[in-house]
């Protein structure tokens, strides 16, 4: 009769082995500095396979994945900001029209004025 065996994570050695006395006092070192128990297997673990994770193919593309969304988003950022300055100068145009049409009607005011105080003066 053939038995069934199972294939065990590729990390599961690390699970088995005894924690050293660095990794020890740095368990008490947590406790004491953030006041949660920590679990010293878990601790022994995330200390020795931090590199192996970050090196992980799984964790590269979550990074790249991040990069690109990242990337996309100040894409996005930066045709918006430029539809905006685009409107600022359209916006800033049509205040320098109005400012003009505003100059042009007072000088048209201050004309008449001035021919009316003069007709004023020769009669």
């Amino acid at each position: 009769m053939a038995t069934k065996t199972t294939k065990a994570p590729a990390l599961a050695e690390y699970a088995t082995k005894p924690l050293t006395p660095t990794i020890q006092d740095y368990v008490a070192w947590l406790k004491a500095e953030t006041g949660y128990d920590v679990d010293p297997q878990s601790v022994a673990l995330a200390s020795a396979l931090r590199g192996k994770f970050q090196k992980s193919e799984g964790n590269q593309a979550a990074l790249a994945r991040r990069a690109a969304e990242s990337k996309a988003k100040k894409e996005a950022r930066a045709a918006k900001r430029a539809e905006w300055e685009a409107g600022a100068e359209e916006r800033a145009a049509k205040k320098a029209a109005r400012d003009a049409a505003r100059i042009e009607r007072a000088k048209a005011v201050l004309a008449r004025a001035e021919a009316a105080a003069a007709k004023g003066k020769a009669a």
